[in-house]
């Protein structure tokens, strides 16, 4: 009898602590407490009398990111327990209800979804926001610094009053990076490396700071770090790599700028500007190795070529460079040559150019035709246009007018997409305007009404 007493005791005993390691996890290990379909005014006045700060989930039911929140970190027991001892925590759709009216008052500060604003319930000002899906860890970390005071409103108001310490800027910019301000960061770094001299670049804090914004090739920074690569691979021991990929990116863009500028117009003083631009870039171009260069080089000294007019030197140049492969870029370059070929050789003298370069698009175009298998999206190749002026240069009207129509109804097709992406009404009526344009351009060099 003795026993079956100590053996029920026993078991009254594990019964217990199960209930209580059960009621533990049920208070203390749960997720986030969102009051669900509260109004403002009562969010407002819980967080008030319990004087904390409203965590704000800014939502919408389309958003993939948000519903990563949603499913995946919220409900973790670490966040929950976070979020509910510091916040009064709520979540609004900002298109349906009191979330329409919290997105008119908070806007400015919700670049994108999600976004998570900390608010003062006193005055209703943000004290703090994190923007994007965060991982569990990130985010209370960011949410400490906010209750820390490492806030976006200190450190822009400090910045503004004038404070220019390397700590305050680092501080500035982990907080814009929460934000997903990337614009302002930027601002905010350039000034400050720009403000200084130009071997504080020789300290590789600094430069890894402005390294994401080394992308002018004709600003002063862009020289130095180019003129001392060696010394930055070797004394700093920075990825060279990762330079001279930031390098050529930028210097890639630049010649990218002279080739389109110099193709789209003919005014004197504009022809003048790029061309005083491309004297710096060749400087640049022929200092110093960095892969790339070379072929970049190549591109400025084709387009010099064209740019003089002469058909036959530019005709042969390309057929050098199929072999040589100086460039490599049949995505752009190339093909603009090719297009300038095809509308600029003589249709009396030089047929037979303009039946080459015409040939050479004409199978470009097909072979995109065929991996499309008739599915025309934004970025399915549409060169009908220069193939219906090349036919037209050589007299076949009846397959020009063809490929005009072709060009025509691949446009109609790009601007389904094209309005998808941009929605507002001003932006619409540019996208058509440019279309109309397009098409009377074609029309008109073609002859055809």
């Amino acid at each position: 009898m003795k026993k079956i007493i100590i053996k029920l005791y026993c078991m009254k005993k594990l019964l217990l602590v199960s209930i209580l390691i059960v009621l533990r996890f049920t208070v203390f290990g749960q997720g986030t407490e969102f009051l669900e379909g509260k109004k403002w005014s009562d969010v407002l006045k819980t967080a008030q009398e319990q004087g904390k700060y409203i965590f704000m989930d800014c939502y919408t039911s389309w958003c993939g990111p948000c519903k990563g929140l949603a499913q995946n970190v919220f409900p973790q027991p670490k966040v929950g327990a976070f979020l509910n001892s510091n916040f009064v925590c709520c979540k609004y759709d900002m298109e349906k209800g009191e979330g329409i009216m919290l997105y008119k008052k908070y806007k400015d500060n919700i670049p994108g979804f999600p976004t998570m604003l900390v608010i003062n319930p006193a005055d209703e000002s943000i004290v703090h926001k994190v923007v994007g899906y965060t991982e569990p860890d990130a985010l209370i970390a960011a949410l400490q610094d906010g209750l820390d005071g490492k806030t976006l409103a200190v450190f822009q108001k400090r910045y503004e009053a004038g404070e220019r310490s390397l700590e305050l800027i680092k501080d500035y910019c982990k907080a814009l990076d929460v934000a997903y301000d990337q614009g302002t960061k930027e601002k905010i770094v350039r000034d400050y490396i720009e403000s200084m001299p130009l071997d504080s670049l020789m300290n590789k804090e600094l430069l890894e700071l402005y390294l994401p914004y080394l992308n002018d090739a004709y600003s002063t920074q862009y020289g130095y770090v180019l003129k001392n690569l060696d010394k930055l691979q070797y004394w700093l021991k920075i990825n060279r790599y990762d330079i001279e990929s930031r390098l050529q990116r930028a210097m890639s863009d630049a010649v990218r700028e002279i080739v389109n500028v110099t193709l789209a117009y003919t005014n004197a003083d504009t022809l003048a500007l790029m061309k005083t631009k491309e004297e710096k870039l060749k400087k640049l171009l022929q200092g110093v190795s960095v892969k790339g260069f070379g072929e970049l080089n190549a591109k400025l000294a084709i387009n010099d070529i064209r740019m003089n007019g002469d058909i036959l030197a530019l005709d042969a140049i390309l057929e050098a460079d199929k072999t040589l492969q100086a460039t490599r870029d049949e995505y752009s370059f190339r093909p603009d040559m090719y297009k300038f070929m095809i509308e600029h050789a003589d249709a009396g003298t030089q047929k037979e150019i303009i039946r080459k370069y015409l040939a050479i698009m004409q199978e470009k175009q097909d072979v995109a035709d065929e991996r499309s298998n008739g599915k025309v999206t934004l970025f399915t190749e549409n060169a009908y246009d220069i193939l219906a002026i090349g036919y037209y240069r050589l007299g076949d009207k009846k397959k020009s007018e063809a490929c005009a129509k072709k060009f025509d109804e691949y446009y109609k097709l790009r601007l389904v997409d094209m309005k998808k992406m941009f929605k507002d009404e001003k932006t619409q009526a540019q996208i058509d305007d440019e279309y109309r344009q397009r098409m009377n351009d074609l029309h008109e060099k073609i002859g055809m009404k």
